[in-house]
C-alpha cells in the first residue's frame, strides 16, 4: 500500500485506494449529502437477486461437501495423531458442525476507549442490547452481536436493503457545519419498536445453542463464560454478519491480574474463526502498549491476511497532526508484523455525529465506503474462504503426520525411550529438514522448531504417535489435488444451473398440469433411453462373451495337446491341422466312424409296409374300437403294397 499525502484543496487520501464508488445523494442536494456507499446485502434489482441466490446455492453446496470431506477423512487423522489442542492448527480442536454453517464473523480488538462499540453502533445504525459507551473502559465482556430472528425474515427485502444502505450513517448539514459546533444526527429509519427489540444471552447458554458457533468456548470454563454475552438484535446487517466486540486491552498488570481468563487465547479463538479482524486505534492518543502488541502477536498466527487497521477519531486532530499520527501508526505496524507488506489502514471518524475537522473529509468518505464494501462482500466470499482454510488445514495435517510418524519410528519400542526423547528434542531442526526433503514438503508449511519442541514436551512418551501411514498421506494429497477442485467446479455448475432455472422461470411460468406432463415425458424418455442402452449392451455383451469363450476353448485345446500356450494365429492353424490329420489316420477313429456310418444306413432303410404273416391273427389297434363323429372306424384295412407307379400315373396319384 502506498501513502500519498497532500495538503491541496482537494484533500487526497493518505493511502492508495480503488476507484471511488458513486455517492448516493438525496433529492435536496443543497442541504444534505449521504456518504454511505450504495451497497447492500440484499439488492432490489432482480438480476442482483438472482446472482445472490445463485451464490447462496453455490456456497451451500461447497460448505456441505467440505463438511462431508472433513468428517470422512481429515478429523480421524487429527484425532489419531493427537493434533487437537496439542499442536498449532488454524483452529484448536475439531471444527464443529455449527462453525461450518455460521455466518461470517468480524472481530474488533483495540485498547480501551478507541471507539469499538461506537463503531458498531454507527455501522448497525441503531442501539443494541448491552451497549455502553463512555470514555472509561466500559466494555468488560466479550459480546457477540447476531441477528435475533424475532422479526419476520420473509418481509420485504427492499426495506432491509434500504436499512443497510442508509441506517446509522451521518448526513452532513452544510448550512450548520461551520456555524454550529454541536453535532446533529439524522434520525435513522429504524423505528423505536425495532430499536427496543433484542435480548441478552449469557455465555453458558450460547455454548449450548446449536445454531451458534460458540460451543467449543466451553474449554475456557466459567471464568470466561461469565464474561461472555450475546446481543441478539434485529439489524438487517446481522442477518449476514456476526460481530464480536471485545473489552479494551489494558496496560500493565491490569491486563494480566484483573482478568481471570487468558485474554490472548480467547482472542485467538475468535480470530481463528473470524473472516475479518479490525484493529482499532485512536488518532487522538495513539499508543500501542506491550500488552496490545502481545495480543496482536498471538492472534496473527495463521491470520495475517484477515487483519485490517482502523484509525478512528481522525477528525479530532488537525491536518499536520493526522499526518504524523498516520506515519507513526504505519511505522509501529511495520515493526509488529515484521514484513515488507503494509497492513491496510482505514482512516475516518466512525460515529453518528458530524466531523470536527473536515480537512480530509473526502478521504474519510472514501475509506468508509471501502470498509463497508469489504464488510458487505464477506458473505459472498465466505465459501471461498472456507475452501482456503480447509486446504491450509489439510496441508498442515499432512506435515504433522509426516513429522510425528518419523519421530515415532525413531523411538525404541521398549528400552531407552527417555534418552531418545531428549535426543529428538535436541536435534529437532535436523529432523524437520530431513522430513521436508524425504516427503517433498513445502518449507512454508513447516512449523517453527522451537514452537514444535514446546508442543512435543507435552508428551512424555513419543511412542503414543502412530507410525507413518503413507496411504493416509496419499489420500490427503488426493483431497487437495482432486477432490476439492472437483467440489469447486461442481459449485460453478450449481450456480449456473440456479441462474438458468431462474431465467427460465421468469420467461415462462408453466401451469401445474403442464409441469406434470413435462415431468412424465421426461421420465418416459429417460426410461426408454435406459432400456435401449440395456438392450444394446445385452446383445453386445452376449457377442463378446461368446467370442471370449470360443477363444478360451481353442486355446485350452491347444494347451492340453501341446503343453504350452499359442502366441499367434498361424501357430494355432498349423497345430489344429496336425491334430485333424492325426485324428484321420488313427485306426480307432476310423473304426468308430464306420460303426456310426453303418448305424445311419440301417436306420435310414425302413420296411415299406407291415404285411401280416400267414397263419397268424391280425393284431387290432387300440384305437379301432373308439367311435368317431363320421362313423369311420380307426381299424386298419387289409391293403396290398403299392407297386411302383409308372411315369404316366404319377399325375393321377
Amino acid at each position: 500500500m502506498s501513502a500519498s499525502i497532500t495538503s491541496s484543496a482537494s484533500e487526497s487520501s493518505l493511502c492508495a485506494a480503488p476507484p471511488s464508488i458513486e455517492v448516493v445523494n438525496n433529492k435536496n442536494e443543497e442541504e444534505h449529502q449521504d456518504i454511505m456507499p450504495s451497497v447492500s446485502t440484499e439488492s432490489t434489482n432482480t438480476n442482483d437477486g438472482g446472482i445472490l441466490s445463485a451464490d447462496d446455492a453455490s456456497a451451500k453446496f461447497i460448505v456441505q461437501r467440505l463438511k462431508e470431506l472433513y468428517r470422512n477423512h481429515v478429523v480421524n487423522a487429527e484425532k489419531q495423531y493427537h493434533l487437537h489442542f496439542n499442536f498449532s492448527l488454524p483452529t484448536d480442536g475439531e471444527i464443529k458442525e455449527s462453525e461450518f454453517d455460521a455466518a461470517p464473523m468480524v472481530l474488533l480488538i483495540g485498547q480501551y476507549s478507541t471507539g469499538k462499540t461506537t463503531f458498531l453502533n454507527h455501522l448497525l445504525g441503531e442501539d443494541f442490547p448491552g451497549m455502553h459507551i463512555g470514555p472509561e473502559p466500559t466494555t468488560d465482556k466479550f459480546m457477540a452481536l447476531f441477528h435475533s430472528g424475532d422479526k419476520d425474515d420473509t418481509a420485504n427485502t427492499t426495506a432491509d436493503a434500504k436499512t443497510i444502505k442508509n441506517a446509522g450513517f451521518r448526513k452532513k448539514n452544510k448550512k450548520n457545519t461551520d456555524d454550529d459546533a454541536s453535532f446533529k444526527t439524522t434520525p435513522s429509519i429504524v423505528t423505536d419498536d425495532i430499536r427496543a427489540a433484542g435480548r441478552l444471552v449469557k455465555g453458558n447458554t450460547l455454548t449450548v445453542t446449536p445454531n451458534l458457533p460458540f460451543s467449543s468456548l466451553s474449554q475456557f470454563g466459567s471464568a470466561f463464560l461469565n464474561h461472555f454475552v450475546g446481543s441478539a438484535s434485529t439489524s438487517p446487517l446481522l442477518k449476514r454478519l456476526t460481530f464480536i466486540d471485545t473489552p479494551g486491552v489494558l496496560s500493565g498488570e491490569k491486563q494480566r491480574l484483573n482478568r481471570t481468563y487468558d485474554f490472548g487465547q480467547v482472542a485467538k479463538w475468535f480470530a481463528d474463526r473470524s473472516d475479518l479482524i479490525l484493529l482499532l486505534f485512536d488518532a487522538h492518543k495513539l499508543d500501542i502498549s506491550d500488552e496490545f502488541k502481545h495480543v496482536i502477536d498471538v492472534i496473527r498466527h495463521h491470520n495475517d491476511d484477515k487483519i485490517r487497521c482502523v484509525l478512528n477519531k481522525a477528525d479530532c486532530v488537525t491536518r499536520e497532526q493526522l499526518v504524523r499520527v498516520y506515519g507513526s501508526l504505519m511505522w509501529s505496524m511495520g515493526k509488529i508484523f515484521d514484513s515488507p507488506e503494509v497492513v491496510r489502514v482505514y482512516t475516518g471518524s466512525y460515529w453518528n455525529g458530524n466531523l470536527i475537522n473536515n480537512d480530509f473529509e473526502k478521504m474519510f468518505t472514501k475509506d468508509e465506503k471501502l470498509l463497508v464494501r469489504e464488510l458487505i462482500d464477506l458473505p459472498r466470499c465466505a465459501a471461498e474462504r472456507k475452501v482456503n482454510q480447509m486446504v491450509n488445514r489439510i496441508r498442515l495435517v499432512k506435515v504433522h503426520i509426516c513429522i510425528l510418524g518419523t519421530i515415532r519410528n525413531m523411538t525404541p519400542r521398549f528400552f531407552g525411550k527417555k534418552r531418545y526423547r531428549e535426543q529428538i528434542l535436541a536435534e529437532l531442526d535436523v529432523i524437520l529438514d530431513n522430513v521436508r526433503v524425504e516427503f517433498n514438503l513445502s518449507k512454508g508449511d513447516m512449523p517453527d522448531a522451537k514452537e514444535f519442541a514446546a508442543n512435543l514436551n507435552k508428551f512424555h512418551d513419543f511412542s503414543v504417535f502412530p507410525p507413518i501411514n503413507r496411504s493416509l498421506i496419499k489420500k490427503l494429497d488426493s483431497l487437495v489435488e482432486k477432490d476439492i477442485p472437483e467440489i469447486v467446479s461442481q459449485a460453478d455448475v450449481v450456480s449456473s444451473e440456479t441462474l438458468m432455472s431462474q431465467v427460465d422461470e421468469k420467461i415462462e411460468q408453466p401451469s401445474a398440469k403442464e409441469e406434470v406432463e413435462v415431468v412424465k415425458e421426461a421420465t418416459a424418455a429417460v426410461e426408454k433411453a435406459k432400456k435401449a442402452d440395456a438392450n444394446a449392451f445385452g446383445v453386445l455383451g452376449r457377442i463378446i462373451t461368446f467370442l471370449l469363450l470360443l477363444i478360451v476353448s481353442v486355446e485350452a485345446v491347444y494347451y492340453i495337446s501341446f503343453g504350452n500356450p499359442a502366441y499367434s494365429l498361424p501357430e494355432l492353424k498349423s497345430a489344429y491341422s496336425k491334430l485333424f490329420d492325426t485324428a484321420k489316420n488313427n485306426p480307432k477313429v476310423s473304426e468308430i466312424k464306420s460303426q456310426i456310418t453303418s448305424k445311419i444306413q440301417t436306420t435310414s432303410v425302413a420296411p415299406p409296409s407291415s404285411v401280416p404273416v400267414s397263419g397268424t391273427a391280425k393284431q387290432r389297434s387300440p384305437l379301432s374300437s373308439l367311435p368317431t363323429k363320421s362313423g369311420v372306424s380307426f381299424e386298419k384295412k387289409d391293403t396290398q403294397p403299392l407297386k411302383n407307379p409308372s411315369s404316366d400315373s404319377k399325375a393321377e396319384l
